[in-house]
């Protein structure tokens, strides 16, 4: 009997050891920081949570930054707090001092308040870059690629032939923070001109203040130029860069762009450049950079000849429209409808008014939604005009845009309240669909007679009962027919 005991209370004992051990090691538990970061960081945070002590976030900056007023970006477990010495701290708002290498401590507390953990956060500033080479160059009318050597610190490039040198305008690149001068002159990429009649000396300074000297040479050809690429490639309706792809292999040249939704392929404009002095055609119809327009429906090739009037390359250029993104309700409406709907874009929200005595249980709307999107209320696609709905409570749509990104929009549907109406059974609102007029028979007394668009908007106001509607804007409109005491509405078309 003893001995069970004694193994009871070992069990016990280890049980509990195995628990707060637990405990201990994942101290945190529901405060912890899960996420710190700077807009000035090197590269990511080392985040270490806590053992028996507290958590720690290590996190280097870029060489010159102010530690004094860092604003930290920072995500914590769900429901969690922050705060430094009593401050709340709010990510991407709060700034605080972080003097380098001394730890800010973070006191974060979880959603319930039962925990807090500290956290020790140490900033340290990265060195200066001693990093001081020239990494691309290139000068008008190059002739493909420059060579650029890191041991002997050179660069060279050709030119075409017939080349002004004593003027030319460089695009370069250097290391990270480095700049450039020439003789004390500084130098900036696709700005600075210079005479490379001979040899030029660019000093290249790095964020250390080390220098070292490049030499650039520039050769200009003797012989008439044998590329024949597309070296850059654009729409004014482009969404991005194009990515051209060199011929290899005795294969076209390939380009490929895409252009925002919506645009049409068939007589698109391209802005493009050459190697230099090559020309272009398609078919047997020259191309002018910037004044040619072309059907882009299908794959386009075209024919680049080179400078010396014999080398060609046929290059294929891919145009592909941008899927809609959009996924928005633009109008809707109802039958019964007392109104035209208030779509509120910002809250996601339509309400709308029916009139007294609507049955909400299997109600029909009428909508437009973006372009190429699709409506669903939970699994079922809504057709516009024809899915029936319970409004009896708001209804959920989610609008899916032709890219797939999704947006829940609600609708509320309201009853008008019971006032006493006109004999609707008198009203004759003729013809409907109308295009040229429209008559209102058998109304005495009526105050006002108001045509309205789908967006609420009232487009005329009149007291006669003929109109005239030959100038309006094919749609469905809403007629507001109202005397001294009622208002009734009625929906037409206008073809």
């Amino acid at each position: 009997m003893r001995k069970i005991t004694l193994r009871l209370l070992f069990t016990v004992l280890t049980v509990l050891g195995m628990t707060f051990s637990a405990n201990a090691q994942f101290g945190g538990g529901d405060a912890d920081i899960t996420a710190y970061s700077f807009a000035e960081q090197t590269g990511p945070a080392t985040i270490t949570a806590p053992t028996f002590g507290n958590g720690t976030v290590n996190i280097e900056v870029a060489y010159g930054t102010d530690l004094n007023g860092l604003v930290a970006t920072f995500e914590l477990t769900s429901g969690a707090t922050a705060d430094v010495s009593g401050t709340a701290q709010t990510s991407g708002v709060t700034p605080n001092d972080f003097t380098e290498g001394v730890a800010l401590t973070y006191t974060v507390t979880s959603e319930d308040g039962s925990t807090t953990q500290d956290w020790d956060v140490t900033v340290t500033i990265a060195d200066a870059s001693s990093d001081k080479d020239i990494i691309d160059f290139n000068l008008p009318n190059q002739l493909g690629d420059e060579t650029i050597s890191t041991f002997n610190q050179t660069v060279d490039v050709t030119v075409a032939s017939g080349t002004d040198v004593s003027n030319l305008i460089a695009d370069f690149i250097l290391s990270d923070y480095a700049t450039a001068n020439i003789s004390g002159t500084t130098q900036t990429s696709g700005s600075t001109a210079n005479d490379f009649t001979n040899p030029v000396i660019y000093t290249v300074v790095a964020q250390d203040g080390s220098e070292q000297d490049w030499t650039v040479t520039v050769t200009v050809s003797t012989e008439d130029n044998t590329e024949a690429n597309i070296t850059a490639y654009s729409f004014a309706e482009q969404t991005g860069d194009a990515t051209i792809t060199d011929p290899q292999f005795g294969q076209n040249g390939k380009v490929e762009i895409e252009v925002a939704y919506g645009t049409s392929l068939a007589a698109l404009v391209a802005s493009f450049d050459l190697s230099y002095g090559a020309s272009a055609a398609i078919g047997s119809t020259a191309q002018v950079s910037g004044s040619t327009a072309n059907d882009f429906t299908s794959t386009v090739v075209y024919t680049i000849t080179a400078e010396d009037g014999t080398t060609t390359q046929d290059w294929d250029v891919i145009v592909t429209v941008a899927q809609n993104d959009q996924n928005d309700i633009l109008s809707y409406s109802f039958d019964e409808q007392t109104g035209a709907a208030n779509i509120d874009a910002a809250n996601h929200e339509v309400t709308i008014e029916v009139a007294n005595g609507t049955d909400l249980s299997n109600l029909v709307a009428t909508f437009t939604i973006s372009g190429d999107a699709e409506a669903k209320i939970g699994t079922t696609t809504q057709v516009s005009g024809v899915t029936a709905n319970d409004f009896t409570s708001d209804v959920i749509y989610t609008i899916i845009a032709q890219n797939g990104d999704s947006q829940d929009w609600t609708v509320k549907v309201n009853v008008a309240t019971s006032v006493e109406n006109f004999d609707q059974s008198n009203i004759r609102i003729y013809p409907n669909p109308a295009n040229n007029y429209i008559l209102i028979e058998d109304i005495d007394k009526i105050n006002s007679i108001e045509i309205i668009d789908i967006f609420g908007k009232v487009v005329t106001c009149e007291t006669n009962n003929k109109i005239d509607i030959s100038t309006f804007k094919r749609g469905v409109y809403f007629i507001r027919i109202s005397n001294e005491n009622n208002t009734i509405i009625k929906k037409i078309i206008f073809e």
